[in-house]
């Protein structure tokens, strides 16, 4: 017996190694293919996102290829006009009214705030610069930035069509899904991976649709304080409170505190429209940012706060900035796969927020397929939007209990 369980040990021992060496095989693979896998993943999750407008055309009966042509032309649209945007804001900073205007209010800034810390820094303040001494050439930095940037339009334009693409098989493709995935796999198993399936999707459809509600109003309303306060580019604070929204935890604070920058560049010394400017932003950040995005998403979600800022950091290594836009879905997937396979079910808990945890009850087996797929999940999955694969009530019952 001593013996059957020491061999047992071992098993799991070396079986726990492989599983680390093919994590770490996967990450690096990841690394190493982010140019062709990271538009493929970026396709996916816009299908999750308009697959329900989908499924409501299927039910208003509307023949496939119109609601097909519909739904690209709209992500098409959107698309083009986030590039368009995005190059319209480049060209506003690199005219001479944008980032040059700001060379002699960023020097005098500098000697205001040089003339203070000189004392301190045991400096001459007739001679002391911050910027000689931190040693940045922000401006030079910035405008070859801007310049690159504009340089890889060609590039941008070919990843954006090469989504379209992916999308565009994703959607014709739909249909087939399921009935591969039966044919696929063994007969006890397809009702179980039919489910995981499922929950990912509505899951995952309901973060991406509400961050896009949150980032939306946040850059609406960050625009709006732009103007109220007279802060210049007021679109460029709109669409960066859009885009880095998506950055989990440091997205907001690099908008936040850039446009508090920008605001004590353009307003110093007049400092109570740089504290209106801080206040209107922080505020904004606070409600919309502390109070209702974790009300509308922290139950579903239920993922560690450490856990996102590790997978922000993790992913943001593997694929850059798009890793970090892609962290909280796709660690969230991590985290229902886990859930739902026994040996895996420890990864899920450490992932996850432990006062939304809920251990299992052990239940006995009666022959219903529901009752045996509520019993592997550990957990707590709240109702959601219907996604791209149907389960029968019972089991979606099931699972917002």
């Amino acid at each position: 017996m001593t013996g059957t369980a020491g061999n047992e040990t071992t098993r799991k021992q070396v079986r726990n190694i492989l599983a680390m060496f093919a994590v770490v095989l996967f990450l690096a693979v990841m690394k190493l293919m982010a140019q062709i896998v990271i538009p493929f993943v970026i396709a996916i999750f816009v299908f999750l996102i308009v697959n329900p407008m989908l499924l409501r055309l299927d039910k208003l009966r509307v023949p496939k290829i119109i609601s097909m042509l519909l739904t690209m032309l709209l992500v098409g649209c959107v698309l083009v006009g986030f590039v368009y945007i995005f190059f319209v804001i480049v060209d506003m900073l690199m005219q001479p009214d944008g980032l040059p205007a700001y060379v002699a209010r960023v020097q005098m800034l500098d000697r205001s705030l040089s003339g203070m810390l000189a004392p301190y820094l045991d400096e001459d303040p007739a001679t002391f610069s911050l910027l000689s001494w931190l040693n940045i050439d922000w401006y030079s930095v910035a405008m070859t930035s801007l310049a690159s940037i504009s340089g890889k339009f060609i590039s941008i334009m070919s990843d954006v069509l090469l989504v379209m693409l992916y999308l565009l098989f994703l959607i014709m493709e739909r249909q087939t899904i399921l009935p591969k995935l039966m044919m696929a796999l063994p007969r006890g198993r397809v009702q179980r991976m039919t489910q995981l399936l499922s929950r990912m999707n509505r899951q995952i459809s309901r973060y991406l649709l509400i961050k896009i509600i949150i980032s939306l109003a946040t850059g609406v309303l960050f625009y709006l304080a732009s103007i109220v306060t007279g802060l210049d580019f007021p679109l460029i604070w709109g669409v960066l409170a859009v885009v880095l929204n998506f950055i989990p935890t440091i997205g907001s604070i690099v908008c936040t505190g850039g446009a508090i920058l920008m605001g004590t560049i353009q307003f110093a010394p007049e400092w109570s429209r740089i504290v209106l400017i801080a206040a209107l932003f922080i505020g904004i950040e606070m409600v919309l940012g502390n109070i209702i995005d974790p009300r509308m998403q922290g139950v579903q979600l239920n993922i560690s706060p450490l856990i996102i800022l590790a997978s922000l950091a993790l992913w943001g290594y593997i694929w850059g900035a798009a890793g970090m836009f892609l962290s909280v879905p796709l660690t969230s997937i991590i985290q229902i796969v886990c859930a739902n396979i026994p040996s895996l079910r420890p990864v899920a808990i450490l992932l996850s927020e432990g006062r939304y945890y809920k251990r299992s009850h052990d239940r006995k087996h009666k022959g219903s397929a529901e009752e045996e797929a509520a019993a592997q999940d550990d957990v707590e999955m709240p109702d959601m939007p219907s996604g791209i694969i149907h389960v029968n009530e019972a089991s979606d019952d099931d699972e917002g209990e």
